[in-house]
């Protein structure tokens, strides 16, 4: 009996879904489940790394820490404040260009603030579910880098050392994986299933990753899934057989193993330009980047991982 829930968006960069509603704004619309209580409460996270956080081998240069909630389904940025001492969160969107809050005041604009880090975000238009109080996407990171490590962001200027020689800080089990950028937005290169190499959008605003099947994987049932425009796909769920790597620039192979990803997005469902990229399918979501200690370097267009065995 298929199981249904709102949790997972979709919203592919630079993709126009062949009904003839295209994408309209970079923020894309976010899929919620019925209960926003549910969008909100923490599940236990799926993690193949220990419950400790990354020891740093030597003190980190001037930073902003950011306390992360990990719901499962959506990874919530907290501690901000507004200039009258309100407590905001924010949802974390690589997948979105345009960050923005939710409110009712008749404001274009407002200021908030995390430690020494300011952020002046435009007003949204009730795109997210009650309770989630705003959106974080690529604009608020640019002229920055992070290092995400369960539940704490450490977010650092450019020019920081730290963003400049990462090694130096995270020691050499970091590793660069093999990355291309489409506009703002980074794409890694994956192996899944095996012999298929490809590349994903890294997207930290996806609970589950978008992949090709192979072939042999555990059915798990479907998502019902938003779209821009209000209308529902309803896609296949899987357990992967194979495991999912990721490659290095390094030519190291991280390996995922037991991830779940969605099917049922065909490429004759979407409007591509030239010769019909793949690789603006596939989408690589926080239910794989939350198993690894994630270093992004957005001036840079540098990212890494943590390698941990498994």
């Amino acid at each position: 009996m298929p199981t249904f829930s709102l949790h997972q968006k979709i919203g592919l960069v630079f993709l126009c879904l062949s009904v003839g509603m295209c994408l309209p704004n970079p923020t894309r619309n976010i899929s919620l489940n019925d209960q926003t209580s549910q969008f909100l409460k923490p599940s236990p996270s799926h993690r193949n790394q220990s419950s400790k956080n990354f020891l740093f081998p030597r003190t980190l240069p001037p930073h902003t820490k950011v306390q992360v909630l990990d719901t499962g389904i959506s990874l919530l940025l907290l501690g901000f404040q507004t200039t009258t001492g309100e407590k905001v969160s924010f949802l974390w969107d690589t997948g979105s260009d345009i960050s923005f809050y939710e409110g009712s005041d008749s404001l274009e604009a407002k200021d908030f603030q995390i430690g020494e880090k300011k952020l002046r975000l435009r007003r949204g238009e009730g795109i997210l579910p009650d309770g989630i109080q705003g959106l974080l996407g690529l604009d608020a990171f640019r002229g920055t880098c992070v290092f995400w490590d369960q539940d704490l962001l450490y977010w650092f200027p450019s020019e920081s050392p730290f963003c400049d020689h990462p090694d130096a800080y995270l020691g050499t089990q970091l590793k660069f994986l093999t990355t291309k950028q489409k506009g703002e937005h980074s794409y890694v290169q994956f192996e899944y299933p095996k012999s298929f190499p490809s590349y994903a959008h890294l997207d930290t605003g996806a609970s589950l990753s978008i992949l090709p099947k192979g072939g042999g994987e555990d059915y798990l049932g479907e998502k019902r899934v938003f779209r821009p425009g209000g209308t529902i796909l309803t896609l296949d769920h899987w357990l992967a057989k194979e495991t999912l790597v990721l490659m290095s620039k390094s030519g190291f192979r991280e390996e995922y193993p037991n991830v779940e990803f969605l099917t049922g997005i065909s490429l004759e469902n979407f409007h591509l330009s030239g010769d019909k990229d793949k690789e603006e399918v596939w989408v690589i979501g926080h239910g794989v980047l939350r198993t690894r200690p994630l270093f992004w370097d957005f001036s840079r267009k540098r990212i890494g991982i943590i390698h941990q065995e498994n």
